[in-house]
């Protein structure tokens, strides 16, 4: 069985298959308006509406059909498109609403989809450059109408990539439960990352960031921890080096005023300098000389392979 739609039908109609045929002509003091109908031998068809200032310049062509209907709007002066608004019926019986609006050298898309029942299941937001896109953010709703996640989509403008992006996980009473960052090079690789965990009233938690080098390790990891007033009430840093061993490692606690009363250092050397400093001890206890660095060769020993 067949289920296209009438209107997924006459996509596939090249401009050819077309037949227009004018139906009347009004004429008023702010212009003239032309009604058209666009059939074809498949018996499916557009009502178009023209519409024309007082100059005889097209300014708006509306369209209708059987599950779909759109307007476009044109500037009177350049003849140039400044909007378009479309609304249709998605196979799932969904409705989707879309208005795009042109400024200068940019425009901005908003889509809207609608559950049978009047529900808001997503909306999709688009800013860009001719065909570069700028920014992308996308919101899903639960059938309260609370929204559930959003993802938001930023690009460098210069080279069309992606550069930042922003995952928002809500909570049922509109608050958010958890936001993530990832910032990207110009390569694709993450330099910063950035989650934060909220209080059930809304303030942050715990934000934890790390920082990455351009190979790709982690440099840096820091977790800020704030009391539901959102003072901060603790901070943990831990360094690495390039080779992912904790190099330096330090906390420190803050009163209810965010002063700072306590704070912990620890320096935490590469696995290669301990071992080092206890073939030193060795030799001072009159040991022989041990290379310890050996006994932890996991490649020759039983068992090291999995």
């Amino acid at each position: 069985m067949n289920n296209a739609s009438n209107d997924d039908r006459l996509a596939d109609l090249a401009p050819e298959d077309w037949n227009e045929i004018d139906v009347g002509t009004r004429i008023d003091l702010n212009g003239k308006t032309t009604y058209h109908v666009l059939t074809s031998d498949r018996r499916v068809g557009y009502f178009v509406e023209k519409v024309y200032n007082d100059k005889q310049s097209l300014v708006r062509i509306l369209k209708r059909g059987k599950n779909s209907r759109s307007e476009t709007d044109f500037s009177p002066e350049t003849g140039d498109v400044v909007r378009i608004f479309e609304a249709s019926t998605l196979p799932d019986g969904n409705s989707m609403t879309k208005e795009i609006v042109y400024g200068g050298d940019r425009c901005t898309e908003t889509v809207v989809i609608v559950g049978i029942s009047g529900e808001l299941i997503r909306t999709v937001q688009r800013e860009s450059v001719g065909l570069r896109t700028l920014y992308q953010g996308q919101t899903d709703y639960r059938k309260d109408g609370v929204p559930s996640a959003t993802i938001n989509h930023t690009m460098d403008p210069k080279n069309g990539k992606l550069a930042h992006r922003e995952q928002i996980r809500w909570l049922k009473d509109g608050h958010r439960a958890l936001t993530e960052h990832f910032f990207f090079t110009s390569n694709g690789a993450v330099t910063k990352y950035t989650k934060v965990l909220y209080h059930a009233c809304g303030g942050p938690f715990i934000e934890e960031t790390h920082r990455y080098a351009e190979s790709g390790p982690m440099l840096r990891r820091e977790i800020i921890q704030y009391n539901p007033a959102g003072v901060q009430t603790a901070a943990d840093l831990t360094m690495y080096d390039e080779k992912g061993d904790v190099t330096e490692r330090s906390t420190t606690y803050y009163d209810h005023r965010g002063a700072a009363i306590a704070r912990h250092t620890g320096d935490c050397p590469p696995a290669e300098s301990w071992l080092e400093e206890g073939e030193q001890i060795l030799r001072q206890m009159g040991g022989e000389d041990i290379d310890l660095s050996q006994s932890f060769d996991h490649s020759s020993s039983p068992g090291a392979s999995f």
